[in-house]
């Protein structure tokens, strides 16, 4: 079924889909659920049961049940066959819920049933950390393996693959446990943050060497306190005077 579709997916999976996953991932969204309000001051959303709304993009019994004046309001019409757009829109093309058997023969009560069955609607939080934590599980905003997905996670993967690449590498190298040689966690923590700042050094280095040049830099590549020394500049050096402006030497 299209919803263990990405069961057990292995890392080749996740980096090249194939057609046949491709498709099945297609196939999940007239299931997503369907955004009714953006987000407020706080970041939460209001997010649609996806048989709910004036264009719903499944059929479901059982939001028939809760909800009959849904459907007994809307004027039948006469469906033009020439028309995609009429003909994807109309209930007969649209996937159907398939309810658990139980449910038709004892419909359960509405207190035991989900709020977005219930309500229609239901608030999704930004983040774990609000009252409501259990239904920010419900907040994806980039579905999982969805083409918009996949143009979000290639770029970020790269990027961490880089970084990663820079930190475990060369005279570094945070990996090599020689290079902290410190006891105890609280030390360990402190000599990686300070490898971690460095490291972050070079890559702000390397940028504004390749993208103006060591003789090509202006005043405003600079911060209050003067230009970024080089990695070989003792820290004994005198202080800048000014931006980008070392003091003249003083007379003996």
């Amino acid at each position: 079924m299209n919803i263990h579709a990405t069961t057990g997916a292995d890392d080749n999976t996740v980096r090249a889909p194939g057609e046949q996953l491709r498709e099945k991932i297609k196939a999940r969204e007239p299931y997503h659920f369907k955004l009714k309000q953006g987000p407020d001051a706080h970041g939460a959303i209001r997010a649609m049961c996806p048989a709910s709304g004036p264009c719903p993009s499944v059929n479901c019994a059982r939001h028939d049940r809760l909800h009959p004046q849904a459907h007994t309001t809307m004027p039948a019409r006469v469906i033009n066959l020439d028309a995609p757009q009429l003909r994807t829109a109309h209930a007969a093309a649209r996937p159907t819920i398939h309810n658990p058997d139980a449910e038709r023969l004892a419909p359960p009560p509405a207190d035991a049933l989900p709020p977005a069955c219930v309500g229609g609607s239901f608030t999704v939080p930004a983040d774990s950390e609000a009252a409501d934590w259990r239904l920010a599980k419900y907040r994806q905003d980039v579905h999982y393996l969805h083409t918009s997905w996949l143009n979000a996670y290639r770029p970020i993967r790269s990027h961490n693959e880089g970084a990663n690449g820079r930190l475990k590498s060369g005279t570094l190298d945070i990996g090599n446990p020689k290079h902290r040689p410190a006891h105890g966690q609280v030390a360990q923590a402190f000599l990686l943050a300070v490898m971690l700042t460095v490291a972050n050094l070079r890559i702000l280095e390397t940028w504004l060497t390749e993208h103006a040049g060591p003789d090509e830099l202006t005043d405003a590549d600079y911060d209050a306190t003067g230009p970024l020394p080089p990695l070989s500049t003792p820290a004994t050096a005198a202080p800048a005077d000014g931006p980008g402006r070392h003091p003249p030497p003083r007379p003996s």
